[in-house]
C-alpha cells in the first residue's frame, strides 16, 4: 500500500517529466541553417527578385518551402515560409525566381494585380524548375545565381 505522500510525489515527478519533454520539443522540427546569396542579371545586382526554394527531396516528409527577396544589392536571405524562421532545411531544392513589382496595385475593377514591366530580363529557366541548389548541412552564403541575357533565350514570364 502506498502512502498519500508517495502518490503525490509520483504525480509531481510525472508532471515534471511531461513539462521537460514539452519544453525540449518546443525547438523540435527540422534543423534549419542560414542560407543567403545574390542574384545578378547582366552584371547588375537584381533588386525585388522573389527567391523560392522548394524541396526536391523524395522523402515522405519534405522540408518546408523557404523564401527570400533580394535587396538593392541583389542579396537575399531565406526564411521558412510557414514559420518565418530564418534559413532553410539542408537538402536538394528546385529554385524559382520571379521579379516582384514593389509598386504593384490591385485593380479593384478586374481584381487583378497591375504591375509595370520588370527591369531585368530573367531567362525562362529562372522560373521553370530548371534551377537547382543543394543546401549544405552547415548552411551557405553562396546560393548565388547569375544570368547573362545575351546567352539566354526569351525572358521569363513574370509574377507579382
Amino acid at each position: 500500500m502506498t502512502s498519500h505522500n508517495e502518490n503525490k510525489s509520483f504525480r509531481l515527478l510525472f508532471l515534471a517529466s511531461i513539462l521537460i519533454s514539452a519544453a525540449m520539443c518546443a525547438g523540435c522540427g527540422p534543423r534549419v541553417v542560414d542560407v543567403s546569396g545574390k542574384i545578378v542579371v547582366d552584371g547588375v545586382p537584381a533588386e525585388n527578385i522573389r527567391v523560392v526554394f522548394q524541396s526536391a527531396s523524395e522523402a515522405l516528409e519534405v522540408p518546408p518551402v523557404a523564401i527570400g527577396l533580394t535587396d538593392q544589392n541583389g542579396e537575399y536571405s531565406l526564411s521558412l515560409a510557414e514559420k518565418k524562421k530564418k534559413g532553410a532545411v539542408p537538402g536538394p531544392y528546385v529554385v524559382y525566381l520571379t521579379w516582384r513589382d514593389p509598386d504593384a496595385e490591385e485593380n479593384p475593377i478586374e481584381g487583378q494585380t497591375v504591375a509595370k514591366e520588370p527591369p531585368y530580363k530573367l531567362p525562362p529557366r529562372a522560373n521553370s524548375g530548371e534551377l537547382r541548389f543543394d543546401v549544405p548541412k552547415g548552411g551557405t552564403k553562396e546560393a548565388d545565381f547569375e544570368f547573362d541575357s545575351s546567352k539566354e533565350t526569351a525572358p521569363a514570364s513574370i509574377g507579382v
